[in-house]
């Protein structure tokens, strides 16, 4: 996993002593290079692992309502706010063209609406150091009290209004070996609403 910056940024340049740029021979301006700039294999590793982060985050934080992430800019010392799509697809463009892509800012975010990218990524880096990194989230397609079809995002049944947190355990539970009945009896006793 890249280090806890987005966007593959690189914090030991080396200087390799060689004056030439990427305008000319010596420093001279001539023209800019046209079409997109190869990453280094790095660079690559680290723009796939932030794009990797990112989607651990979208499925740990987008169930609870979060929009995207925030991102502390260190040239500018604004906070940049992209939703999940918008910051998925500037990496994935830098991936393809070595360079960052420009976006617009949101329009009057809620800041209690994201997350900072690098209380995130610790947060996704815990839940994989305790064996607990989603992906294999306990699935369901309906909810047990009205039958509503369920994305597997959801935290709430958007019908009823539910927690389907209970039919998640549950199913965890049954696929752990315990008798049906036995856990619904612990969700039950555990105050969780009987399904």
């Amino acid at each position: 996993m890249a280090e806890d910056r987005p966007f593959g940024e690189d914090d030991d340049f080396e200087d390799d002593g060689d004056e030439r740029d990427d305008h000319g021979e010596d420093g001279d301006e001539t023209e800019d290079r046209e079409g997109p700039r190869d990453l280094d294999p790095r660079e690559k590793e680290d723009v796939q692992a932030d794009l990797d982060d990112l989607s651990g985050m979208r499925r740990a934080f987008e169930a609870q309502g979060v929009k995207g992430v925030v991102i502390a800019c260190p040239d500018c010392g604004s906070n940049h706010f992209y939703d999940w799509d918008l910051l998925r697809e500037s990496l994935e463009h830098m991936l393809d063209t070595g360079e960052p892509r420009m976006h617009e800012p949101a329009f009057e975010p809620r800041e209690d609406e994201y997350i900072q990218w690098d209380y995130g990524k610790g947060y996704i880096d815990a839940l994989s150091d305790a064996g607990l990194d989603g992906t294999d989230a306990v699935q369901a397609t309906s909810c047990p009290w009205c039958a509503f079809p369920i994305e597997p995002q959801y935290g709430f049944c958007p019908r009823c209004g539910r927690s389907l947190g209970a039919l998640r355990i549950y199913r965890e539970l049954v696929d752990r070996g315990f008798d049906e009945r036995d856990a619904r009896a612990i969700l039950v006793r555990a105050g969780f609403e009987p399904f």
